[in-house]
């Protein structure tokens, strides 16, 4: 949730989390907010009772990739997999050995990640 992710764009990619969830009778997501802090950390599953599409966006700062990994570190959370979803725009890219990292970078396809893995995503067009 840096300042250059809208709201669209945010909740396109919380429609992606939700996609990624509903492909799964079983699951265990966390979700959180970032810019140069973490905010609104959130547990979701099958069995929660709260929904992806309720889910409170925070933030709207500068973009410090570090900050999930230090929150991570901090609060003892080691991920399976870490995916980012961003428009790539930072000067770090967190730390390269704490986990298996997917970066879904929208927009502008000449930005790769380091490390892990880059997917680039594409706004879907809006239809008049």
């Amino acid at each position: 949730m840096s300042g250059s992710i809208g709201d669209r764009e945010a909740r396109d990619f919380l429609g992606e989390v939700k996609g990624i969830c509903d492909q799964y009778d079983d699951y265990k997501i966390k979700v959180w907010c970032f810019d140069t802090e973490v905010y609104n950390e959130q547990n979701f599953t099958p069995d929660s009772g709260s929904s992806i599409e309720d889910y409170e966006l925070v933030g709207g700062g500068g973009t410090d990739f570090d900050a999930n990994w230090r929150y991570m570190k901090d609060n003892d959370i080691e991920p399976k997999k870490l995916i980012v979803f961003t428009d790539g725009y930072s000067y770090n890219w967190g730390d390269e050995n704490y986990c298996d990292t997917i970066w879904v970078i929208h927009s502008d396809r000449s930005i790769e990640a380091p490390h892990g893995i880059t997917c680039h995503y594409d706004l879907a067009k809006e239809t008049a």
